[in-house]
């Protein structure tokens, strides 16, 4: 019975994974939260940073390759705040193919280590989606949707669980 709850709400969700959205409604969703990967509950992580990244405190830029988590799960030392726009693409398919492989070992701090990464990654993209095609601004707007699909498919199951 918890498989098959979990499957439709699962299933449910499918279709909004992939749907583009328009200009407009991204920049409320992003202002929200909704597609950084940020809690919409506040923070800084909730909104996007239209002045120059923050430094941490070894003095490199936030989306630097000093991130140990960020490494993991892109699978290389990129500095997002530099990171061309052909090369994201890559990046997103990297950052769901490891969430897809690792999620069900993941704490809720791990989920959220995981969307602080997502949130450089869609502050980069932001920033240089123009640049790129439709097909790929499509294909990066589905991993999205996947990564909150996941995430949203642990809060139920966690829920279930309880």
């Amino acid at each position: 019975m918890k498989s098959a709850l979990f499957f439709l709400l699962l299933l449910a969700g499918l279709p909004l994974a992939g749907r583009a959205q328009s200009a407009s409604r991204m920049d409320s969703l992003r202002r929200h939260g909704e597609l950084t990967g940020a809690r919409p509950s506040g923070g800084l992580l909730a909104r996007p940073r239209a002045t120059a990244p923050r430094s941490t405190p070894a003095g490199r830029p936030r989306g630097a390759a000093a991130d140990p988590v960020q490494q993991h799960l892109l699978g290389t030392t990129v500095n997002l705040a530099e990171a061309r726009a052909e090369q994201l693409p890559d990046l997103y398919e990297q950052f769901i193919s490891t969430t897809r492989a690792e999620r069900r070992q993941w704490s809720y701090e791990q989920w959220d280590a995981a969307g602080a990464v997502l949130a450089r990654l869609n502050e980069r993209y932001a920033q240089v989606r123009t640049e790129l095609p439709l097909e790929e601004r499509l294909r990066i707007r589905t991993f999205q949707g996947e990564y909150h699909a996941l995430r949203g498919a642990r809060k139920v199951k966690s829920a279930i669980d309880e």
